[in-house]
């Protein structure tokens, strides 16, 4: 699998500056797009954090320095609040929670020669004993997160000069719980196909005719 494919979490000991030093675990992935462009991408924190696979968003606030929002972890099975706050740079940006075990997500955007490398970091407190049940905070979809940020990236780069194109994937489609998403795009193929098997009759017909 290429490397721009890959999306593996790394335990670390460091944390961003300001953050106290712990565990952490981080995905990344290399994308064949201007840094600059990447940068500006994730700048809109509510479509990043709706672009993820697993999460969905039953109520969104933004802040004047943050956000607080209430979700639902469908991979882990839990309800969960956030109020964070946001701090943004030229490369990176810093998401500092006020409450749960997750201290910080730092979302770095690194030029390199095929393009831009995107590293989302997730920091927490060191936590020595394995049956702590505080564990069951740690956020498990972090690589699925930044897989389906790489697809959508990709998808928007082909086809997002395309007239409803962002409307219908960053604005309609983003609205849904990701369960809902996966649904109507599971629709959307089958009308689809349902539509060439019409046409493809209809040729069939006019020719033998």
């Amino acid at each position: 699998m290429p490397a721009a494919d890959r999306a593996a979490p790394v335990e670390k000991k460091v944390g961003p500056s300001g953050t106290p030093t712990g565990d952490s675990a981080r995905a990344e992935t290399v994308l064949p797009l201007p840094a600059t462009e990447v940068a500006a991408f994730v700048r809109d924190v509510e479509r990043l954090w709706r672009l993820n696979p697993h999460l969905d968003i039953r109520e969104w606030q933004p802040r004047e320095d943050g956000f607080d929002c209430t979700a639902r972890d469908e991979l882990a099975d839990r309800d969960i609040m956030v109020e964070a706050k946001v701090e943004a740079g030229d490369d990176r940006l810093t998401v500092r929670y006020a409450t749960g075990l997750r201290q910080a997500t730092e979302i770095l955007i690194e030029p390199v020669a095929d393009g831009a490398r995107l590293v989302i970091t997730d920091h927490y407190p060191r936590i020595e004993d394995p049956q702590d049940p505080r564990l069951a905070e740690v956020d498990r979809t972090l690589v699925p997160w930044v897989a389906a940020i790489r697809r959508h990236l990709l998808a928007r780069r082909r086809w997002g000069r395309l007239p409803g194109w962002r409307w219908w994937n960053e604005r309609f489609m983003l609205r849904m719980a990701p369960r809902s998403r996966r649904i109507v795009r599971l629709l959307v193929w089958i009308s689809l196909l349902e539509f060439l098997v019409f046409l493809g009759a209809v040729a069939v017909l006019r020719l033998a005719s």
